[in-house]
């Protein structure tokens, strides 16, 4: 550090004092000189001895020095905080004149869709049970396995139910025997009727022209009296083939009614014999499989399930308040978690009441303290065909509908 000494020969003392107070001054060499730099560490070790008023002096000049370099650091420093402060105000301004330029734009995307995160995809469970007791004589899925429309799942001891159809099968022969039976007798009896009908004609005939004999007087009254008689007597064995031909006629419908009875014991042995054989109802996979070989079943008891692939949907509970300008056929993006992927649907139906109506235990308001919650309401969505060729969607996964509102 170096300090500034005046050595001004005009103005060298202050306060009057006079030269000789000083002690061991050293000799100023150039005497026209102001300014002169003095080392504080030199003039420590070149000036042995100084007295009051230097040293007071020398302090004073580091003081200035001191003053002189913290005014300096001040500057310094209150320069740089407000250049820091301005940086930082422009970068406020320009941050928020983008928020403020985008803003817009934001707020409309924000107002064009509505989602939600309540949503999964459904579809038909189909649960596979026997319509017939029996034995399982063989089980031809597993579980997780793809199946197709028609595909036999399930077998069923089938001898017992074929010895009943079986029998039902002679039982219908027999009735049609015996149709065929009645009506040959029906066909007798039409025959008896026209044969005593042709008598009736004749003995009606003989009757009435005896009678005009007999009012001639030609004949006698015996005689007409044994035609009259007669052509009573076939007029009776008339109507007696008419009245047995009509009993043939309900026999045939006697053994008719018979027949039907053998043929739907047939059928329903026949349908009981079909049913010892379970195919799948849809293009699906089996699932919770609990029928195994050789086990005993009982008719609606439930042995596998099939999850059909080809007919899915999503069912998104959205709140009340977000289905104010949602409406059908809608287009919706529909996020799938577990493929992370994007998949295109619309919305095929709204809802006719809300998820707590359907509940096996619906509120009831008017019956205690009411406390408003906003309801959820079930959307059915469907997805737009040709997205899936795979049939890697299935009931159950989380997804994440967005109904585009424009």
């Amino acid at each position: 550090m170096h300090i500034t000494i005046e050595n001004d020969a005009g103005n060298q003392f202050a306060n009057g004092q006079s030269a000789g107070d000083l002690r061991a001054l050293p000799p100023v060499t150039e005497p026209n000189t102001h300014l002169r730099s003095v080392d504080l560490h030199e003039s420590t070790h070149s000036v042995p001895r100084l007295d009051a008023l230097q040293q007071d002096s020398l302090d004073g000049a580091r003081l200035d020095v001191t003053g002189d370099a913290d005014d300096s650091t001040d500057a310094t420093s209150g320069g740089g905080r407000f250049g820091g402060n301005r940086k930082r105000l422009l970068l406020i301004a320009a941050l928020a004149l983008i928020v403020g330029s985008i803003s817009p734009f934001a707020w409309n995307y924000l107002q064009s869709y509505q989602a939600t995160d309540d949503a999964q995809i459904d579809g038909h469970i189909d649960p596979l049970s026997s319509r017939i007791d029996g034995t399982v004589i063989a089980v031809h899925v597993e579980d997780d396995d793809r199946v197709h429309k028609g595909d036999l799942l399930i077998e069923i001891d089938p001898r017992d139910f074929q010895v009943v159809a079986d029998q039902a099968r002679a039982r219908l022969e027999l009735a049609l025997a015996q149709v065929a039976s009645a009506k040959q007798d029906y066909a007798s009896a039409l025959a008896n009727v026209r044969e005593a009908e042709a008598d009736n004609y004749r003995s009606q005939r003989d009757a009435n022209r005896y009678a005009a004999l007999l009012d001639q007087q030609v004949v006698a009254q015996e005689q007409y009296d044994q035609y009259a008689a007669a052509a009573r007597v076939d007029a009776a064995k008339v109507d007696s083939a008419r009245e047995q031909a009509a009993s043939m006629l309900k026999a045939i419908a006697a053994r008719q009614a018979d027949a039907d009875a053998a043929q739907a014991a047939l059928d329903q042995s026949m349908l009981n014999l079909s049913y010892t054989k379970i195919y799948a109802p849809a293009n699906g996979i089996v699932g919770k499989r609990t029928v195994e070989l050789d086990s005993r079943i009982q008719p609606g008891q439930t042995l596998m399930y099939v999850t059909e692939t080809d007919d899915i949907w999503v069912t998104a509970d959205f709140k009340e308040t977000q289905l104010a300008r949602v409406r059908r056929g809608q287009p919706v993006t529909i996020r799938v978690d577990t493929y992370g992927r994007d998949y295109r649907g619309y919305v095929e139906n709204l809802p006719g009441a809300s998820g707590d109506r359907f509940s096996l235990l619906p509120p009831e308001n008017a019956t205690g303290n009411y406390v408003k919650v906003v309801q959820r309401l079930p959307v059915r969505i469907l997805f737009n065909p040709g997205q899936d060729p795979e049939h890697l969607l299935h009931p159950g996964m989380s997804v994440e509908p967005k109904v585009w509102l424009r």
